[in-house]
């Protein structure tokens, strides 16, 4: 890497992570601006991967802001996983706790049903031929999931 910085850029998963966390904290470009100090363009080009990585400082103040730990966007500006060394999305969410919200972690039996919708919508063909078909099967699937998710 340069001295400069020249080398790095942010991955897909920097600008999502941070675009992520700033709407899920219902906080606008500008509002992030107030907080922070960094320009609401400079953040938006960010959050579409059009700038290099921000430095630490910066990435703390987006962070701090959003109330995220730094490690949340640092470790998601890294170089990107080879393909081979990646996990499968269900590897992510069978091996990791998962919450679906503030205050519940999912189950094994919502782990499995998730994981099965997921996999489904995947390996949907989409073509007009099955297609209302696919979508009946996906609302059963989703069903399942609400039912051992109460």
């Amino acid at each position: 890497m340069s001295k400069n910085g020249e080398d790095r850029t942010v991955s897909n998963n920097f600008g999502s992570t941070l675009k992520y966390w700033r709407e899920k904290r219902g906080m606008s470009l500008q509002e992030l601006f107030e907080k922070t100090g960094v320009s609401n363009g400079y953040i938006s080009r960010l959050e579409r991967g059009e700038r290099k990585a921000p430095s630490v400082p910066i990435s703390a103040k987006l962070a701090d802001a959003l109330g995220i730990p730094l490690s949340l966007l640092l470790d998601v500006s890294t170089s990107e996983t080879p393909i081979d060394e990646a996990p499968l999305v269900a590897e992510l969410i069978l091996y990791h706790d998962c919450k679906k919200d503030t205050d519940h972690l999912l189950n094994k039996e919502e782990k499995e049903s998730f994981i099965q919708i997921i996999e489904f919508v995947l390996e949907m063909d989409w073509n007009e031929d099955n297609r209302i078909k696919q979508l009946f099967d996906l609302s059963e699937m989703i069903d399942d999931f609400k039912e051992v998710s109460k």
